[in-house]
C-alpha cells in the first residue's frame, strides 16, 4: 500500500509539472500590474525640460553643456514613479562655415575667406541618438538631446548632403570645412 501511494504521488507530480501552461489571450485581463513600455520618449517635452533645467542657451554661445537630472522629478513627460534614473539634457551650439579652398591651406583663413552655410538642414549623430536641425542664416546651429551617460567626450556626426565630419562633442564650436560644403 505505501508504494501504491508512492507511485500515485509520482504520477501526479510528473503529471502536473509537465502540463501546457497556456497564455492569456490577447486583451485578456490579468492579475498582475502591467509595466509600461516605453521604447520612445516621443511625449517628452524637451523644449520645456531644457527651459526647467535653464540650458536655453543663446545660439551665438557655442560649445557643449550638459547637465544631470533625475527622470522622476524632471516633469515634461517623464514619470515620477516608474524607471526612475539619471539622464543628461545635452545642448550643444556650433557655427558651420566654409572655406572657398579644398585640402589643407598653408596661410591663415580670415573671415573674409569664410561663407556661412546658412538655413541648412544638418544630420547628427551621437550614438546613440540622432536627428536634424537647421543653421540659422548665418550658419549657426544647436543640437539638443537627453542621454543615460554623458555625451562630452563621444564622437558627434554632423553632416550635410555626402559630406560629413567627426568631432568630440565636448570639443565642437565653429566649424570650418572645406568648400565642398558650400556646394551641397
Amino acid at each position: 500500500m505505501k508504494w501504491i501511494g508512492i507511485a500515485v504521488f509520482a504520477v501526479l507530480a510528473t503529471a502536473c509539472s509537465s502540463a501546457p501552461i497556456e497564455s492569456p489571450l490577447p486583451g485578456a485581463r490579468t492579475t498582475l500590474p502591467a509595466e509600461p513600455v516605453e521604447n520612445q520618449k516621443s511625449s517628452i517635452d524637451y523644449v520645456g525640460l531644457q527651459r526647467a533645467m535653464g540650458m536655453e542657451i543663446p545660439v551665438e554661445k557655442l560649445g557643449y553643456k550638459e547637465k544631470a537630472f533625475d527622470t522622476c522629478q524632471a516633469g515634461y513627460g517623464y514619470s515620477t514613479t516608474h524607471n526612475c534614473h539619471r539622464e543628461y539634457m545635452v545642448v550643444i551650439n556650433f557655427r558651420l562655415q566654409c572655406r572657398d579652398s579644398v585640402g589643407t591651406v598653408a596661410e591663415g583663413v580670415t573671415d573674409a575667406d569664410l561663407t556661412n552655410i546658412a538655413n541648412r538642414p544638418v544630420r547628427w549623430n551621437l550614438k546613440p541618438n540622432q536627428g536634424v536641425t537647421n543653421t540659422d542664416n548665418e550658419g549657426y546651429g544647436q543640437i539638443m538631446t537627453v542621454a543615460t551617460r554623458s555625451q562630452r567626450s563621444e564622437r558627434l556626426k554632423i553632416g550635410i548632403g555626402n559630406e560629413f565630419l567627426y568631432m568630440r562633442a565636448g570639443e565642437i564650436t565653429r566649424v570650418v570645412t572645406p568648400q565642398p560644403w558650400c556646394t551641397q
